[in-house]
């Protein structure tokens, strides 16, 4: 499946990932040097009129893509389970992490250039008595993360929420409500 990075039709990519066993609605475009990785490849979904721009990499044990949703350029997904609905927009450098936890997003969702979303906190190991955290990470329909916006482990954004750019998200964003800074502090709703 290697050869799906170089690979520059899309027509041959889909192919590919539909032998290894993968679902590939209609009209979904692979970018050059973009790749999907999976264990099972039965576990790869991807719906109608999805858009993977030039060097999407995506590492997942499972993956849903529904319909109309764009992956822009370099965006990075790595993980045991993400789910990705309708009308998302990732955008270009996006990473979504879910090795430890799924990562949700719900639709009409759209995601900021370089956001970064993980769902644990990355001590591997246990250091000075410290043990990793692991949580789901939940992003409702129609709210919007700002450019390199960081969403911690656990975290849910709840509808229609708005994270300002740069923001660190460490606690739950109500619905309707605008969060910026660091950490992320609620300045109005919307």
């Amino acid at each position: 499946i290697g050869l799906a990075m170089f690979c520059p039709f899309s027509g041959f990519k889909k192919f590919l990932y539909r032998m290894m066993g993968a679902t590939i609605g209609k009209n979904v475009y692979f970018g050059p040097q973009s790749i999907i990785i999976s264990n099972n490849y039965r576990k790869i979904n991807i719906g109608d009129n999805v858009f993977f721009s030039l060097g999407v990499a995506i590492t997942a044990d499972e993956l849903i893509i529904e319909n109309n949703t764009h992956v822009g350029y370099q965006a990075l997904m790595t993980g045991k389970k993400i789910s990705i609905g309708k009308n998302c927009n990732i955008n270009n450098r996006a990473f979504i992490e879910a090795y430890y936890a799924p990562v949700i997003i719900e639709d009409n969702v759209t995601i900021a250039g370089s956001a970064m979303i993980s769902s644990h906190d990355g001590s591997f190991m246990n250091v000075l008595g410290k043990e990793m955290i692991a949580k789901q990470i939940t992003l409702k329909k129609q709210c919007f993360i700002g450019n390199n916006a960081v969403i911690l482990p656990g975290i849910t954004i709840n509808e229609k929420a708005i994270v300002g750019a740069g923001a660190v998200v460490t606690k739950d964003v109500e619905e309707r409500t605008i969060v910026v800074g660091v950490p992320a502090k609620e300045i109005r709703k919307i």
